[in-house]
C-alpha cells in the first residue's frame, strides 16, 4: 500500500544575495600552490535576474498557475528529495480561525496556497500516488530564479527538458522546473502578486550578488588578512552583472567604507535607496584558479552599482 506523503513543515530557509567596488594596490598571492579547495569552483547553470510584476490580478494569478499545470510543471521539496511532485490543481485557501488571529489587522496574511498533486518516487519512478501539500503563504520569505543546462546536477530528480528552476524559500525549499522561461517569470509575478495583495513582501535581490566571508586559507594565497567578501554568483541581468562584477571578485569596499563581513556587506547595501549609486572597491585574480592554481597577481578596480 503507498502511504500518502506528510504534509510539508517550516524549515525558515532563507536566500542570500546582494552587491561590491574600489581599489588597493597589486597583490600577488604567496610562494605556495594553493589547495584546489581554497577557491569554491563555478557551478554549471546561471542565477538570472528577476524584478517581478506584483500587480497581477486574481484572475491572471489563476490563469498562471492554469499554465503551469499545462505545460508539466514539477517541483520537489527539500525535505523529500527523493520525490517529484506534479501539481494537478492550485488553489487559494484561507488560514485557520487560530492563525488568522495573529493578524488581527489583516488576517489574509494567514492563507496557504495548496497544491494537488500526483507523486512518484523510487530508481525508476515505480512508486507513485496522490497528496496535497500546504504552502502556508507568511511563510515564504524569498523567491529566485537558475537556468540550469543538467538540473539532475543538484536535482536527482528533475524531469527532463524543465531547465528553467525557480527556488521558493518557505517553511520547506521548494524548486519547481519549467521549460520555459516566460512561464517561470510568470509564475514568479503570480506569487509575488499574490503575496503583495496580503501585506506580504517576499525577498529579491537588489543587486544581484551572493557572497560569503573570506576564508583564512582563501587570505593566506592572496597574501593579505581576511578582509572583504569573495562574491560566489552574480545573476545574469542584474545590476552587479551590468557593473561588470564577477564571481570570485573580492568586496573591500562600498562608497569608500571597509568591508568587514557578510554582515557589514548586507547593511551597507541596505542603507542604498533604489537609484542610488555605489562604488564599489574590489580585487580580481588576473587568472582563474581552476586554470591556473599556482601564485598569480590580483588586480584593485572599481566599479559603479544602481541599487534597485
Amino acid at each position: 500500500m503507498k502511504r500518502p506523503l506528510p504534509l510539508l513543515r517550516r524549515a525558515g530557509l532563507l536566500p542570500s544575495a546582494i552587491l561590491l567596488c574600489l581599489g588597493s594596490p597589486a597583490l600577488f598571492c604567496q610562494e605556495q600552490a594553493p589547495q584546489t579547495e581554497v577557491w569554491p569552483s563555478q557551478r554549471s547553470g546561471q542565477w538570472v535576474w528577476v524584478a517581478p510584476r506584483t500587480d497581477l490580478s486574481a484572475a491572471d494569478v489563476e490563469a498562471a498557475f492554469a499554465r503551469m499545470i499545462g505545460e508539466a510543471t514539477a517541483y520537489v521539496e527539500s525535505r523529500t528529495g527523493g520525490v517529484v511532485f506534479f501539481p494537478k490543481k492550485f488553489r487559494l485557501i484561507e488560514g485557520s480561525a487560530k492563525k488568522r488571529k495573529l493578524y488581527k489587522e489583516r488576517p489574509e496574511k494567514a492563507d496557504s496556497l495548496r497544491f494537488t498533486c500526483e507523486w512518484q518516487s523510487g530508481y525508476l519512478n515505480q512508486d507513485r500516488g496522490q497528496t496535497y501539500a500546504y504552502v502556508p503563504l507568511d511563510a515564504v520569505r524569498g523567491i529566485d530564479l537558475h537556468y540550469m543546462p543538467r538540473p539532475r546536477e543538484r536535482f536527482p530528480k528533475a524531469p527532463d527538458g524543465r531547465n528553467w528552476v525557480v527556488n521558493v524559500f518557505a517553511d520547506t525549499l521548494y524548486s519547481f522546473f519549467f521549460s520555459l522561461e516566460d512561464t517561470a517569470r510568470l509564475f514568479i509575478s503570480s506569487l509575488a502578486s499574490t503575496l503583495e495583495q496580503r501585506g506580504l513582501k517576499p525577498s529579491f535581490s537588489r543587486s544581484g550578488l551572493m557572497w560569503e566571508n573570506i576564508t583564512l586559507a582563501q587570505a593566506a594565497d592572496m597574501g593579505r588578512a581576511a578582509e572583504g567578501v569573495l562574491v560566489t554568483r552574480v545573476a545574469a541581468g542584474s545590476p552587479a552583472d551590468r557593473a561588470g562584477v564577477r564571481p570570485l571578485d573580492v568586496v573591500l569596499e562600498v562608497n569608500g567604507e571597509k568591508v568587514m563581513n557578510y554582515s557589514h556587506l548586507a547593511l551597507l547595501l541596505d542603507k542604498l535607496a533604489p537609484g542610488a549609486k555605489a562604488a564599489l572597491g574590489l580585487l580580481r585574480r588576473l587568472k582563474p584558479p581552476d586554470a591556473f592554481p599556482g601564485p598569480c597577481a590580483w588586480e584593485p578596480l572599481g566599479v559603479e552599482l544602481e541599487a534597485r
